[in-house]
């Protein structure tokens, strides 16, 4: 069946099929190759229509149909929210699982001076938010000052035990942006970070391997 009120789509033939490892690559007639699953009900074949939900050549794919039975399928919204959690993270988290993996994660620029200076922020963004993470915070969430204190001090102890943040010799700059990132990071996440039009010309692609 399929969805109501979905206008955003096209239909094309099937003009090749391949068995690949967890599924099959089908062909379009206009060239382009897209894979499908293994757990698809039908094996697809030469002849099959298929039709691609999206903004068409150059946009991600959201929805295909093959023979009218669903493959998979997201509404615009549902396939942009995915967009951004393929690309920046669900959580602060997983945010922090990809740089633990060595994987590029995005961040926001906050030295403007050189790729080291800014390296050892990002480096600190990371450790400062693994503490944020185990010690459950409530920082900033809750408006009392006192509170804020207590935890800012907590934070500058575990940074001056931390090894791997001592031997960076941080300036108060990298510092005070590095511990302003990571709260940001904390309380609100990484997509809402990437969504703020006050930084969009900040967006970088970092990774603790740093060459």
């Amino acid at each position: 069946m399929y969805p109501k009120n979905d206008s955003q789509f096209e239909e094309t033939n099937i003009v090749n099929v391949n068995s690949v490892s967890g599924g099959w690559e089908i062909k379009r007639e206009d060239g382009f190759s897209f894979f499908v699953q293994e757990d698809f009900p039908i094996a697809p074949e030469v002849g099959m229509i298929a039709r691609f939900y999206g903004k068409g050549i150059g946009y991600s794919v959201r929805g295909l149909f093959i023979n009218g039975e669903r493959v998979f399928y997201r509404t615009e919204e549902e396939g942009k929210e995915k967009r951004e959690i393929d690309l920046y993270g669900i959580d602060a988290k997983d945010w922090l699982k990809r740089w633990d993996e060595g994987k590029g994660v995005w961040s926001i620029e906050m030295g403007g001076i050189g790729p080291g200076y800014e390296q050892a922020i990002q480096i600190t963004v990371a450790e400062i938010l693994r503490h944020l993470l185990d010690n459950s915070y409530s920082i900033n969430k809750c408006g009392d000052t006192a509170i804020w204190e207590k935890d800012r001090k907590q934070i500058e102890e575990m940074c001056f035990a931390n090894e791997r943040i001592s031997s960076l010799e941080l300036s108060c700059a990298q510092w005070g942006s590095a511990l302003h990132l990571a709260i940001k990071l904390y309380n609100i996440g990484p997509r809402a970070i990437m969504a703020d039009e006050q930084v969009k010309d900040r967006r970088i692609l970092v990774s603790k391997n740093f060459p």
